[in-house]
């Protein structure tokens, strides 16, 4: 799976020309290159998924394609395939790549949402061979499943059954592989050469832990919440093209992981805009080829969203969480309950985001003490992180179903990208005092 999607990936560079001379500037460059080009795709195989009228189809378009893409980066940038493949590497990565196997596919499909949601989902794409499921989305028996869920996911699933045959509860979850690997890959990008720097890329996995292996979505949702805020963050300071390419895709994963994908990319958007116009970056950080390779990314991620928001509309499948016009009432009916703080003590002290609210302003402290101003990005995580915490706590209080017992136990998992993205504003702070160093 992972040289198709490498070869679909590998688009990126012929589209966006100037871009391999980045990834071809370090080691560490490199491993971000090669996890950015899977990322890409991913998107632009979720979106033939979509386009085409079958999973068959969509397999075979994307294979024509990703033959292509190899083709054209060993014809046109055959320096660029060296730089990113050496020979050093082969062992490591075959080793990684046989950890995400193990992690992910030593176990089956057991949490109720993972077989419930995700891969019930991949199972009815494989049977039916498309994304329109036979039409069966609307099925009263289906209402549990939130059918209207994003598809990234169950169609990965649906493919790689596709090529093997058949379906059992282990093979389609190989479909984590193709989000695990290349978030490995960005977080070892990260740490360079910096071990020392190794408490703060484990703490993410430790921190996540089983819900990168059980099926669930929300860990990597929450992953690459913090991924994208960082390398948009470090886009900010450096100006790296790189970083943007890949902060870009991040929130592209996001986006078509869940339906808080949504609100992630919205909130990402509108701050993104505002530390532009702030600092006055727009021209100076969008020159050179920026505007072309981030309007590629970002009408890949439309097209996906998009496409799945039209065939959402065809089947008149709509979010149980009923938000609307109507929610503003509910909102402040619960505002002047008492309900705001019976949230706020769940998600923000028994589910311990002031914990990493702490981490981040410890952080703050300890940059202040070296006569250190925090960065923007730092300052763009955090910003993140707090708003996507606010507008989780606003949706908790427009939605109609009780919270104690249908919302606050599941606080565990929608907290976590605001877990992740803190620690990764953390990380930025130093991230950011190094590069002050190294240019001074």
């Amino acid at each position: 799976m992972l040289p198709y999607l490498f070869g679909l990936g590998g688009l990126l560079f012929v589209l966006c020309s100037g871009l391999e001379r980045e990834a071809a500037a370090s080691d560490r460059a490199a491993l971000q290159g090669v996890a950015s080009c899977l990322l890409f795709g991913v998107l632009v195989n979720h979106v033939l998924a979509l386009l085409l009228p079958g999973i068959g189809a969509s397999l075979c378009a994307g294979a024509a394609l990703s033959v292509v893409g190899i083709l054209a980066l060993t014809a046109a940038k055959r320096a660029l395939v060296a730089r990113l493949f050496p020979a050093a590497w082969l062992v490591p990565f075959l080793v990684l790549y046989g950890a995400c196997l193990y992690l992910v596919a030593g176990e089956p499909v057991s949490g109720w949402d993972a077989r419930s949601i995700w891969f019930l989902h991949g199972k009815m794409l494989f049977y039916h061979g498309s994304v329109d499921a036979g039409g069966q989305w609307r099925l009263p028996s289906l209402v549990f499943s939130h059918t209207d869920y994003p598809l990234l996911v169950p169609i990965l699933a649906a493919q790689i059954a596709t090529v093997a045959g058949y379906w059992n509860e282990y093979l389609p979850k190989l479909s984590l592989v193709a989000l695990l690997w290349p978030a490995l890959l960005l977080l070892l990008s990260i740490l360079g050469a910096k071990w020392r720097h190794a408490l703060f890329l484990c703490v993410p996995l430790l921190f996540l832990g089983t819900w990168l292996t059980n099926g669930y979505m929300d860990g990597y949702l929450a992953l690459y919440a913090g991924l994208g805020c960082f390398y948009l963050g470090r886009w900010l300071d450096r100006g790296r093209r790189l970083d943007l390419v890949t902060g870009l895709l991040s929130a592209g994963i996001v986006l078509d992981l869940k339906n808080e994908g949504m609100l992630y990319v919205l909130i990402l958007s509108a701050l993104l805009c505002l530390f532009l116009l702030v600092s006055r970056l727009g021209l100076t950080h969008l020159k050179g080829g920026m505007w072309r390779g981030g309007a590629i990314i970002v009408a890949v991620m439309a097209s996906g969203w998009m496409l799945w928001e039209r065939k959402k509309h065809l089947f008149q499948l709509h979010n149980d969480l009923r938000l609307g016009p109507e929610s503003v009432e509910r909102v402040l009916q619960r505002l002047s309950d008492g309900s705001l703080a019976v949230v706020l003590k769940y998600l923000y002290v028994v589910d311990n985001v002031n914990l990493s609210l702490g981490v981040f302003l410890l952080a703050l402290v300890v940059t202040a003490r070296h006569k250190e101003r925090p960065r923007r990005g730092a300052l763009f995580c955090a910003a993140v992180a707090l708003i996507y915490f606010a507008g989780i706590v606003t949706i908790y209080l427009a939605t109609p179903f009780d919270l104690v017992t249908f919302h606050l136990p599941t606080g565990d998992r929608t907290m976590l990208p605001v877990h992740i993205m803190l620690l990764a504003a953390s990380f930025s702070l130093f991230d950011s005092a190094e590069a002050t160093s190294a240019l001074s």
